[in-house]
């Protein structure tokens, strides 16, 4: 006897004829069994009464048989109901696709998301505080992404300052200024200007060659520039809608510094003057231009010891 969860095999000597049965199922053991167990009695009491176990085997046989027919029926019919409910049960397009995996997957997604905000919301409520932080750093990445300027915009700031330099006199230019817009217009003209956009953030880097180059160190990326270099080729950085390093180049860039290289050291070295002073002498040089009024004053000329032309000296000191 071979057995197994799916399949079970059973041999019973008749003699010179061995019988072979199969079943789908390990509780039909018994039957099997007690029809060995008789099979087996019979031909022991008789073994030399050939027609009385002919007979006795013949009719255990035809009971076993129609007990096996009869459970082999009642297993397909059980098989082909299972199968039919299982087919009717199936349901519409949308609820076999909803039972499918990726619906299972789908759905647990959404319930941990959903779970999630939950809890961000509950959180928010306990410690407000902490909550409203992390609105104000999430509005703020929001504002530098929505406000990140792209390589359209640098373009037009350099086409701008370069416009603005060119009408002034190249005596009165800033150094600094003229230098670095002509090494951006003249990198551009090249076409070895990159742009990176960092989401909050935007950088303007320069390469060695165009990106039309067919040269072979244009494309072989063994010898190409590595990336650790790329601070020391960055030249502009854009953020809130600003390239700050060219507005910081352009910083008085009708000023030329050159000018006041010749000039004294007490000049050089001079400390510009407070507001209130300076608005003071602007006063004093308005007054001087006005015309002097000779008032009738002779009580205080005739008490004056030095005479009017001492006492005109001392009014005008006052006034300036």
């Amino acid at each position: 006897m071979h057995g197994g969860t799916e399949k079970t095999i059973f041999c019973f000597p008749i003699g010179p004829i061995t019988l072979h049965v199969q079943c789908f199922s390990p509780f039909w053991l018994i039957s099997f069994t007690s029809l060995r167990a008789t099979l087996s009695q019979c031909w022991k009491l008789s073994p030399g009464s050939s027609s009385c176990a002919t007979s006795t085997v013949n009719c255990e046989l035809s009971h076993f048989v129609r007990s096996f027919a009869n459970m082999a029926a009642s297993w397909l019919l059980k098989r082909w109901c299972s199968t039919a409910a299982t087919e009717t049960t199936k349901g519409t397009r949308w609820q076999r696709l909803r039972n499918s995996r990726a619906g299972v997957w789908c759905r647990s997604l959404l319930s941990d998301y959903k779970e999630a905000c939950r809890e961000a919301v509950l959180g928010a409520r306990e410690r407000p505080l902490k909550a409203s932080v992390y609105l104000g750093l999430l509005g703020g990445m929001y504002a530098c992404h929505y406000t990140n300027p792209d390589d359209t915009s640098f373009e037009t700031s350099l086409l701008e300052t370069s416009n603005r330099l060119a009408l002034l006199s190249p005596w009165i230019r800033s150094g600094t200024s003229d230098g670095h817009v002509q090494t951006l217009v003249k990198l551009r003209n090249e076409g070895r200007l990159r742009y990176a956009s960092l989401g909050i953030a935007s950088l303007t880097y320069y390469t060695d060659y165009d990106s039309e180059s067919s040269l072979y160190e244009a494309h072989c990326s063994a010898i190409s520039v590595p990336w650790a270099e790329l601070p020391e080729r960055v030249l502009d950085v854009g953020f809130t809608g600003r390239w700050w390093v060219l507005d910081h180049k352009m910083k008085d860039f009708d000023i030329n510094e050159e000018e006041f290289k010749h000039l004294p050291p007490a000049l050089v070295a001079a400390v510009p003057l407070s507001p209130q002073i300076t608005e003071r002498n602007e006063r004093m040089h308005q007054e001087s231009w006005k015309a002097v009024v000779m008032e009738d004053e002779s009580d205080e000329l005739d008490g004056c010891p030095q005479g009017p032309r001492h006492w005109l000296i001392a009014k005008m000191e006052e006034l300036f």
